[in-house]
């Protein structure tokens, strides 16, 4: 079975716009996530996949002068986005990674694919923010429930909030489909955020990366260091995550 990757990233973000690109050690944040993902063990084909719309086509020619593939669509339709990258990359297994996680950790990646690998499920999630630390999310699923999903999304009238979350239709109706969840030992199980959605999560990312001088720090890594250093993790303590 063939792994595809799908990292989703814009620079026309409300809260903090153009995070992706923005630098810590001089290197944009969205390559810390595809160096990262290089990693793991079980990707075949990793892709970015942005808009058509002009202002990304900076993140653009940063990314492929990387040298990393890109599939450019829809801005708003996200989930149409997902399904044009599979149809021109194929897959059999997709793994949804999205472009606010620059400390996303290819083992806990891997471990979220072996799971989803050994068992009959149709979508495999990381169980964030319930017992695993926001920032590590992966989730895994088949071609087929992805293009399930969207043929059914289509045929519904008011939709707009499923083709704009990729796996929201699926959370929402779990009797369709066999999900599983991955969840965090007592270690993981932590109320830190690592995802960057304001300037408050860029500077505590921003902190880590310094203090270890480091673009492949390890998860386990990161935790000890925000354990041993509260008044660091708290620095966006007080940022409360939006809904969908």
């Amino acid at each position: 079975m063939t792994v595809l990757c799908i990292v989703q990233a814009r620079t026309g973000s409300e809260r903090l716009p153009k995070k992706v690109i923005k630098p810590i050690l001089n290197e944009p944040m969205i390559i810390y996530i595809l160096k990262r993902l290089r990693k793991s063990k079980y990707i075949d084909e990793l892709v970015l996949a942005t808009t058509i719309e002009k202002r990304d086509d900076f993140l653009v020619d940063i990314v492929k002068n990387k040298g990393y593939k890109v599939f450019r669509g829809e801005e708003d339709n996200v989930l149409k986005r997902y399904v044009d990258t599979y149809k021109k990359y194929g897959g059999d297994i997709i793994i949804r990674i999205t472009g606010d996680c620059p400390l996303i950790d290819p083992f806990i990646v891997d471990n979220v694919v072996t799971y989803f690998m050994a068992n009959n499920y149709d979508y495999v999630r990381l169980d964030v923010p319930e017992t695993f630390i926001r920032g590590f999310d992966v989730e895994v699923f088949s071609s087929k429930t992805l293009l399930k999903v969207w043929g059914e999304v289509s045929s519904l009238g008011n939709s707009h909030r499923y083709k704009e979350h990729v796996t929201l239709y699926i959370y929402e109706n779990p009797d369709k489909f066999n999900i599983g969840i991955v969840k965090g030992n007592e270690f993981y199980n932590k109320d830190y955020r690592l995802s960057v959605d304001t300037i408050e999560d860029f500077k505590l990312v921003e902190t880590i990366f310094n203090h270890f001088q480091d673009e492949y720090i390890e998860a386990k890594e990161v935790v000890k260091f925000l354990d041993e250093n509260p008044n660091i993790a708290s620095i966006n303590k007080n940022i409360k995550q939006k809904k969908a």
